[in-house]
């Protein structure tokens, strides 16, 4: 669930290190990007929990594994190719949502795929993305942004596993969908539609973004009022922290019906889970996209549905487990006489199938305090251990900690 925006402060040296995205034309005869790189192959998990990979070439011949991100507005290679890379000329700020992190600038090398030269702008960026081989579960050596995409018509076909890169001169757009007229970002050259967002409402400015692998995000107030409908009656308690990630049942965006979208909170965005059901086409040098919808649901093989069926099952187990603590008069703050409920909820990493740790909510009847649980186990089906109990007032102070036995 990666997202990626840049914020670059040269220092030691002027550069010109994003240009303008007001014409975004596609190559001219004779530049590198004039010959157009054969289809691609899609790694079969992207679009179902992962991100887009393509395999790219330093002139070497060196074989580098890329992912596809229109959120991203310059192409970034891992630290560990800057000694390939040639003299650094300056550093900048990579952006990821909250977390700020140094980067490398230096003069783009020649880049392909295939046996076809990309486009690129005159400069490439280097950062640190081991996190994003672990989200990813395989190495991440760079981020393919839009300083490259933008020069392309690019189409995604999820059905038949295929990236392809179309003439943007000549593409059959009757059979291509819905076309959406496409906004750049100045000076990030990031590509916009105005719509509503997955769960309805006004247009808005919406991201077009590959790399967030779940289907979207919404802006923090959107994100509180629409998880709270499906949460009624706890609107007004004020320590129920905000999920990182809600399922939605169902949406209707752009007259379609969409079912089982996993949505986050941050940004207006649409992400690459909900584009994967369409056959997407990104007419960049044209400024438009295409969707043709393909699937209602998530593609088959979603990593995400597998991780949903087992947070659904550790949160029962957890809740179980609490539930025999209180039994047996073991459960922190609780008599076995005492009634209230506990919230199943659990918290866990998206990336990792089978949570190992939860944190759960409880309350007493005629008692305005929250019980605060947090449990952590070795591994799926292994038991659950309590790790910290305590207790909040209604406005999230702690008023007392407890042993845990």
């Amino acid at each position: 669930m990666n997202r990626t925006i840049f914020v670059l402060c040269v220092l030691g040296t002027t550069l010109c290190v994003l240009s303008s995205c007001a014409t975004a034309p596609h190559p001219s005869a004779g530049s590198p990007g004039s010959e157009l790189p054969a289809d691609v192959t899609m790694n079969k998990d992207a679009g179902r929990g992962n991100w887009l990979f393509v395999t790219l070439r330093l002139e070497s011949g060196e074989a580098l594994p890329f992912f596809v991100d229109t959120g991203t507005s310059v192409t970034l290679f891992d630290k560990s190719l800057e000694p390939k890379l040639g003299k650094r000329l300056g550093t900048g700020t990579f952006r990821n949502f909250s977390t700020k992190s140094k980067i490398g600038i230096y003069a783009a090398p020649k880049l392909y795929l295939g046996s076809t030269r990309l486009t690129t702008s005159r400069h490439v960026y280097s950062g640190d993305l081991k996190q994003l081989s672990r989200k990813a579960g395989r190495p991440v050596m760079g981020i393919l942004g839009m300083d490259c995409l933008r020069h392309y018509c690019i189409q995604l076909d999820f059905e038949a596993g295929e990236m392809r890169f179309l003439d943007p001169d000549h593409i059959d757009a009757a059979g291509l969908g819905t076309a959406l007229p496409l906004t750049f970002s100045f000076p990030m050259c990031l590509p916009f539609i105005h719509h509503s967002s997955l769960t309805g409402g006004k247009g808005i400015s919406l991201l077009v973004d590959t790399g967030y692998d779940v289907d979207g995000a919404l802006a923090l107030g959107p994100f509180r009022r629409e998880t709270r409908k499906q949460r009624p009656g706890e609107e007004g308690n004020a320590v129920r922290e905000d999920p990182e990630y809600a399922w939605f049942p169902n949406c209707v965006w752009n007259g379609e019906t969409y079912t089982h979208l996993l949505i986050g909170k941050g940004k207006n965005l649409i992400g690459l889970r909900f584009l994967s059901r369409h056959l997407v086409t990104f007419d960049f040098p044209n400024r438009k996209m295409y969707l043709k919808r393909a699937s209602t649901g998530p593609l088959v093989g979603d990593r995400f549905v597998k991780a949903e069926a087992a947070v659904k099952s550790a949160a029962e187990s957890a809740v179980e487990f609490l539930k025999r603590l209180k039994e047996n008069g073991q459960l922190p703050g609780w008599s076995k006489h005492d009634e209230g409920a506990i919230r199943e909820t659990v918290r866990f990493n998206w990336y990792k199938v089978y949570p190992e740790s939860a944190a759960l909510d409880a309350q007493k009847n005629g008692d305005s305090s929250i019980y605060h649980y947090t449990l952590s186990r070795v591994s799926e089906g292994s038991p659950w251990k309590l790790e910290r109990a305590w207790r909040t007032d209604p406005n999230g102070r702690t008023i007392e900690e407890y042993p845990v036995p």
